[in-house]
């Protein structure tokens, strides 16, 4: 998934660069990157870790220009090194540096063809392509426009991406299926773009728009914006971010997401019929929809786990053992809300039910007389191949095990999921990626990308 940030404007940007990242940290906890330019040098600084370790006052607080980009990874794909930290910058006579929030399904084909040309890459991260061939493309076309269409022309898969042309201007484009979220803000002398308006929040900027699928947008110096829809498809917004991956205070595509999760417990409401004392969630992303659940069957609703703070999502933790490991700690349940207690809870989806189960033994552990396990999601059966981390068949549950034997895999007295029909209702998007979920892939892969894209995530999960 990870979280983009540009930002462009009449004062140094450094600082409000990293209050924006920060609002993204829950796209990306495994690296974090800025790069910063003036009229004379760039700064660019990053390294795995989370924000606050990375940029420290005493790194940051001498850095200026009025121009620059951000980056919080999650990897999905490359390897779990250094090399793999974005923003990745090219050499050319205009430095250009660029971040991407995407997958890149024709990774390798492109890959061997710039091996061919003499080019070599750093990495073997996706973003790093996108920025070589940018470059590339910016220095021999007439136009921004143009070189973003070669380009477009050239990738496949999921990308968002923002880019700093130098000193000169903030770019930013979005694939024509418009998978990952983009989005524009303004104040006073600045501009911003990132994958998600609760930066705007933080900094104190207006929400403008969404950057279309397929749209390319530059914002120059002088803080004019220029657009062109470079490639028009078929949308497919991915589901996952309403139900899971976006903070709540964002909108995407038009939608609150607050507001889609609230109508995701409700739907689930309509057709419960079981006896139950309590609603709790699993914090944080099901809250909502608990509350919602809980309103409408007019059931108490309580927060019966707490969630240690200090601990990021775990389900984007790159290997299995470190989810796990981090669930130990993550989660303590109050004994007083479910001791005794037939307890439904809610989360927000179930992907290798390993999570699902220890959160159901807590529960039975701190005495719950019952315990009935809902998802907010519908069975996620289907490998992702556009940035979520659910690359092969093999590790989702729901693809080779029917609902009674999930139910009995993680000990739950019932077993309850989303249908389908109600993610369309809850987001108000008729136009949802939801190939996890059905198969139906908007891009078509060969078997052997989906290999090579398999193969790459293995090596992301390598400790």
């Amino acid at each position: 998934m990870c979280g983009v940030i540009g930002l462009i404007g009449d004062k140094p940007v450094i600082h409000n660069l990293i209050f924006g990242m920060t609002a993204l940290q829950h796209r990306g906890q495994d690296a974090a990157g800025v790069a910063v330019f003036n009229e004379n040098s760039h700064f660019i600084k990053k390294s795995k870790g989370l924000i606050n370790d990375i940029f420290e006052s005493n790194v940051v607080e001498n850095v200026q220009g009025n121009l620059g980009i951000g980056h919080t990874r999650y990897p999905t794909a490359g390897t779990d090194s250094d090399n793999e930290t974005q923003p990745f910058l090219a050499n050319a006579s205009h430095k250009i540096a660029t971040a991407h929030n995407g997958n890149l399904t024709n990774y390798e084909e492109i890959k061997q063809l710039l091996l061919k040309k003499g080019i070599f890459l750093d990495s073997s991260s996706d973003a790093e392509i996108i920025n070589k061939i940018l470059a590339y493309e910016i220095e021999t076309k007439q136009s921004y426009f143009e070189a973003i269409e070669t380009l477009m022309g050239r990738i496949e898969g999921s990308y968002s991406v923002v880019a700093a042309v130098g000193n000169k201007s903030i770019i930013a484009f979005r694939d024509p299926n418009g998978f990952r979220p983009l989005v524009i803000g303004e104040k006073e002398g600045e501009i911003c773009v990132a994958s998600e308006s609760v930066v705007f929040q933080t900094l104190g900027f207006k929400r403008i728009k969404d950057v279309q699928p397929g749209e390319a947008v530059v914002i120059d110096k002088n803080l004019n914006i220029t657009s062109k829809i470079i490639k028009q498809t078929k949308r497919a917004h991915c589901m996952f971010e309403w139900v899971y991956f976006a903070r709540p205070e964002s909108f995407i595509d038009d939608r609150s997401v607050y507001n889609a999760r609230l109508k995701l417990g409700e739907l689930l409401a309509r057709d419960w019929k079981k006896e139950i004392d309590v609603v709790i969630p699993v914090p944080d992303t099901a809250r909502a929809a608990a509350i919602k659940f809980a309103e409408v069957l007019g059931i108490k609703y309580r927060e019966g786990l707490v969630k240690n703070r200090y601990l990021g999502r775990t389900f984007i933790m790159p290997t299995q053992k470190k989810r796990e490991n981090a669930v130990r700690v993550k989660l303590n349940p109050i004994k007083a809300v479910v001791n005794g207690k037939r307890v439904a809870v809610i989360d927000d989806s179930i992907v290798r039910g390993t999570t699902s189960k220890k959160i159901i033994k807590l529960l039975r552990n701190a005495g719950a007389k019952e315990v009935h396990f809902i998802s907010t999601c519908p069975p996620i059966k289907y490998p992702c191949h556009y940035g979520i981390d659910m690359p092969t068949k093999e590790e989702l549950i729901a693809n080779n095990q029917e609902i009674e034997e999930i139910r009995n895999y993680i000990d739950a007295d019932s077993l309850t999921y989303q249908k389908i029909e109600n993610i369309i209702e809850a987001t108000k998007k008729i136009d949802l990626c939801m190939a996890c979920l059905n198969g139906k892939y908007p891009l078509s892969i060969s078997d052997k990308q989906k290999n090579e894209m398999a193969m790459s995530r293995v090596l992301s999960r390598k400790d």
